[in-house]
């Protein structure tokens, strides 16, 4: 480990599988950074090869790490790779499932197919399920799990034009959790949803449905009251709450981390 930075330790000795950790501003590679530096061996997985890069990146900092290319929305892809990871680590106490997203261009519902639909539904719902189903009866084996899902404000507290697809399958995601919180908790396995407003993930550009990226294009009287997106680094540091024991107590929890965003009711409009 990099003595440099040691963190607190507030993981040491524990494994965690954290999905969707290819961006290198992605949430997913914050929270495997941290959790990292915080004592943890990581394992990274994603979809894009990016992701043995992050790992790469993990180890070359002192860090214990392992990358998996998995395509997280086939089943049996998901359960092959965590097989793996359990082979050489020995085991999976912590779960982060950050995986996921939209998928522009956004259309409108009478336009929305079933091949987009279906799409999103897997990239932001069926991940979670796979990789829950695939890791869970370790979990329960060892009688001891932390499962953070990430969903999104969209779809579990606003919506925005266009986001049918979107917000269903976030909406989805909390449901699930709340649903799967209740099942696990006689096993010592508790779920939690952390739920984001805009982050800052300085990989993709800013979009009308999206929200203002400089704070001279909001709009006075909708101003959040932290004026800015969040950080990825912010939403790990959530993510680290809910992956230690001094998170023991909560369970079937959503925690929304929007810069008070979603508080803000519009003013309405002059007759």
């Amino acid at each position: 480990m990099d003595k440099s930075n040691p963190g607190m330790d507030r993981l040491r000795g524990r494994v965690a599988l954290i999905t969707g950790a290819a961006r290198p501003r992605g949430m997913g590679f914050a929270m495997g950074r941290l959790f990292a530096k915080e004592g943890c061996s990581v394992i990274l997985t994603d979809i894009a090869d990016q992701v043995l890069e992050r790992a790469d990146e993990l180890r070359a900092e002192g860090y214990s790490a392992v990358g998996f290319k998995a395509d997280l929305t086939n089943f049996g892809e998901t359960k092959e790779m965590v097989d793996k990871a359990i082979d050489q680590l020995g085991r999976i106490d912590i779960l982060c499932n950050a995986v996921g997203g939209s998928l522009p261009p956004r259309p409108n519902f009478l336009e929305l197919s079933e091949e987009y639909w279906n799409t999103v539904m897997d990239r932001n719902l069926r991940t979670v399920f796979n990789c829950c189903k695939a890791v869970i009866s370790y979990m329960v084996e060892q009688e001891y799990g932390k499962i953070v899902n990430i969903s999104s404000i969209t779809g579990t507290k606003v919506v925005y034009r266009y986001s049918t697809a979107y917000a269903a399958s976030k909406g989805a995601v909390s449901a699930f959790t709340k649903a799967l919180a209740l099942e696990m908790g006689e096993h010592n396995i508790t779920v939690n949803t952390i739920i984001p407003g805009d982050i800052d993930t300085a990989d993709r550009e800013w979009t009308p449905q999206r929200g203002p990226r400089n704070l001279e294009d909001l709009t006075p009287h909708l101003t959040p009251p932290v004026s800015r997106p969040g950080r990825p680094e912010e939403v790990a540091d959530l993510a680290l709450f809910l992956a230690t024991d001094d998170s023991r107590f909560i369970t079937g929890t959503e925690i929304v981390i929007d810069g008070g965003a979603t508080i803000v009711e519009p003013l309405p409009t002059p007759p």
